[in-house]
């Protein structure tokens, strides 16, 4: 039983790893002779390959057999990953796991694992996927339900690093161990915003004119180091998508068709995004004088006539609150 874990879903990998060994040595989980966990970034193992196959291929007098785990083995040595792709090929008799965050599929170590045993793949959520995926982790689990605006605080914090997600959600469990529900209160009580936020996420709320929704964007981005030169580039771009968006639309295009010119993704832009109903909103007059605006205030940050941040953060303010 050969199995490989590839992707960036720590957390989800981690659960693979405990059932591997549940699976594998059952009454024995627990017997440090019965396996052997191996760090391909360990310095004191010379060679990885070596440790691994002699592992696989000896018995000990402790145990039948071992259990064999290698972790980040991304980082492997080219020599390393040579040799075990060599000794892959002959469809070794052992229990083996391998776990990484990345692996070429056109690479030789990645065509011998997949000959030899399985491959799973673990990718982490798309951000606008996050909120779901915690709504449907949480109660797996954890076995607690979990309020949608939890949720989404949350993924807005936190980001796609689903173990550190989790991570947050026990420390919550751990000061409220008997609550029958996750609520939003909870988590921005406890838990800290740490994800980098991106200029772009300003764009939805601009585009739906939610100025609550917009002005506390605005705040966390400014915060959080994102520049008011960022934003007001961000939002000028997506502006003028929105306005030749427009345009399109009434020359009888269809939103899929109109965003495919311009180069979207229909799901993001048109379904994720609301570009119709944003569109609608805005209306090309107004659009207009934004863009406008926002080419003023291009210049005016970067020539330092508006320097301050609460000027900025004024002056980006109002194109929404009027």
């Amino acid at each position: 039983m050969i199995v490989t874990l590839i992707g960036e879903d720590d957390f989800t990998k981690e659960k693979c790893i405990d059932k591997f060994l549940d699976d594998a040595l059952g009454d024995r989980r627990n017997d440090p002779l019965a396996k052997q966990i191996l760090f391909a970034t360990d310095v004191n193992i010379p060679s990885i390959a070596d440790a691994v196959i002699t592992a696989c291929d000896s018995v000990s007098m402790f145990a039948p057999e071992q259990v064999v785990v290698v972790r980040k083995a991304e980082d492997l040595k080219a020599d390393d990953t040579n040799a075990l792709a060599k000794w892959l090929n002959h469809k070794p008799q052992c229990k083996l796991l391998f776990e990484f965050s990345k692996l070429d599929a056109r690479g030789e170590l990645f065509k011998a694992l997949k000959a030899a045993g399985e491959i799973q793949k673990y990718d982490v959520p798309k951000q606008y996927k996050m909120a779901e995926w915690i709504y449907s982790a949480v109660p797996t689990h954890f076995n607690k339900a979990i309020e949608n605006d939890a949720c989404q605080y949350l993924a807005e914090a936190l980001g796609t690093d689903t173990k550190i997600v989790c991570d947050e959600i026990e420390k919550i469990l751990l000061f409220a161990p008997d609550c029958k529900k996750i609520t939003a209160e909870m988590v921005r009580t406890m838990v800290v915003p740490r994800r980098e936020m991106a200029s772009y996420e300003i764009n939805d709320s601009f585009g739906m004119r939610d100025a609550k929704a917009y002005t506390r964007t605005l705040n966390d981005l400014l915060n959080r180091g994102v520049s008011a030169i960022q934003i007001e580039g961000s939002l000028y771009r997506y502006a003028v998508d929105l306005l030749n968006y427009s345009t399109l639309l009434s020359r009888g295009m269809s939103p899929k068709d109109a965003a495919e010119a311009l180069g979207k993704n229909d799901f993001i832009f048109n379904k994720k995004g609301r570009a119709p109903d944003c569109a609608r909103r805005w209306g090309k007059p107004i659009l207009c004088k934004v863009i406008k605006r926002l080419a003023e205030l291009d210049e005016e940050f970067k020539n330092g006539t508006c320097s301050t941040r609460i000027s900025q953060e004024l002056a980006l303010a109002m194109l929404v609150i009027h």
